[in-house]
């Protein structure tokens, strides 16, 4: 089930890559949690998540350019949790695309679990935002 789908609009000036995206301290500023990298396994990137309390471990599945894709390893708060990040280019700018699938992990229905991921994402796409727009 789609939990999220919302596109973040970044100038092109930006220099924005989803390179970044893959980097702990940026990701850490963004999301207002812990992103500490973990060794590869079967050589692929992963990285140690606290984030609003919860631990998982967070896995890039797929890495190129224009997408990466992660899931989450073990039990995470979303069950079959994935993500899906994709970069378009217009004319006028810069957009991503950020998408999360999965189900809720514990009693909280699903249209609440949107709601909380939604708003979180917000947040982060404005601290995103800002971090590019200073460059």
């Amino acid at each position: 089930m789609r939990l999220l789908d919302i596109l973040i609009l970044l100038p092109k000036s930006s220099h924005f890559t989803l390179e970044a995206l893959t980097d702990c301290s940026i990701l850490t500023r963004i999301f207002k949690g812990e992103f500490t990298p973990l060794p590869a396994q079967n050589g692929l990137p992963r990285r140690h998540v606290t984030l609003h309390g919860h631990n998982f471990v967070e896995v890039i599945t797929h890495q190129s350019p224009q997408r990466l894709c992660y899931q989450i390893q073990g039990q995470g708060p979303v069950k079959q949790h994935h993500g899906e990040i994709s970069l378009i280019y217009t004319c006028a700018n810069l957009q991503i695309r950020y998408q999360i699938f999965g189900f809720s992990n514990t009693w909280l229905p699903t249209w609440l679990l949107k709601l909380v991921i939604f708003v979180d994402f917000n947040l982060a796409a404005r601290r995103l935002r800002k971090l590019y727009h200073e460059c």
